[in-house]
C-alpha cells in the first residue's frame, strides 16, 4: 500500500501541467477584421457578376479587366463601396471613351453635362445632352434632368451611393436595367432608379 501510494505521488509531481486557456482570449485586429468584416467568395462573386453586368457594352476584354480589377480591392475590412471605389474610379479604373461611372462631387453642376456625354459615347450613342443651366440648379437636379432625357433613347439613369460627398450615376439600357439593380442588391450596394434617387433628393 505504502508502495502505491509513493508512486502515486511520484506520478503526480512529475507530471506535467497541461495548457491553461484564458476563457477570453486575445484576438488580434486582422483576426477581428477576417472573422467580422471579411469579404466572403460569394460576396466577391457578386460584386465581379455586378461590374460585369454594367460593363459589358465596353467590349468583354475591357469588362473582364473591371470586374477583376473590383474583385482584387476587396482586401481585408472592405466593403463593396470601398472596392467599387478603389477600383472603377482608381488610376486603374475606368479609361477615356469607355467612361462606366459618373462621379459629380455635390457642389459641381458643371461637371454633369459633359461626364454624362461620356456615358453616351460609351453606350455607343452619337446624341449629345446639353444642360439647361440655371443659377440655382443643383447637382441632383441635374442628373434628373438628364435621366429624363436619356429615357426617351430606352436608356436609364442608375445612381449609386457610395456613401460619400459626390454623385455617382451609370447609364442602363431600360431592358436590363432591372437586372443592374438586383446585382447590386445581392453585391451589397445601394443602386437606385431615378424615382427613389429623386423621393430621396427632393427638396423640403
Amino acid at each position: 500500500m505504502l508502495k502505491l501510494f509513493s508512486r502515486l505521488l511520484k506520478r503526480d509531481v512529475h507530471t506535467a501541467p497541461g495548457p491553461v486557456h484564458e476563457e477570453n482570449e486575445v484576438h488580434s485586429n486582422e483576426q477581428l477584421l477576417r472573422a467580422h468584416f471579411s469579404f466572403s467568395e460569394e460576396a466577391g462573386q457578386a460584386l465581379g457578376r455586378f461590374v460585369s453586368l454594367i460593363s459589358g457594352h465596353l467590349g468583354s476584354g475591357e469588362s473582364e479587366r473591371l470586374s477583376s480589377l473590383a474583385v482584387s480591392r476587396l482586401r481585408l475590412g472592405d466593403t463593396a463601396d470601398d472596392a467599387i471605389a478603389d477600383s472603377l474610379l482608381g488610376d486603374d479604373g475606368q479609361r477615356p471613351g469607355k467612361w462606366l461611372l459618373l462621379q459629380v462631387d455635390w457642389k459641381a453642376t458643371e461637371e454633369v453635362e459633359w461626364q454624362a456625354n461620356e456615358l453616351l459615347a460609351a453606350a455607343g450613342l452619337t446624341e449629345r445632352w446639353q444642360l439647361q443651366d440655371e443659377p440655382d440648379t443643383t447637382v441632383p437636379q441635374a442628373l434628373l434632368a438628364f435621366s429624363a432625357w436619356a429615357e426617351h433613347l430606352g436608356f436609364h439613369l442608375l445612381h449609386l451611393d457610395l456613401g460619400h460627398d459626390a454623385y455617382y450615376a451609370l447609364l442602363a439600357p431600360a431592358d436590363r436595367s432591372a437586372a443592374m439593380l438586383r446585382a447590386a442588391l445581392e453585391a451589397g450596394l445601394k443602386l437606385q432608379d431615378s424615382g427613389a434617387f429623386a423621393a430621396e433628393n427632393a427638396r423640403d
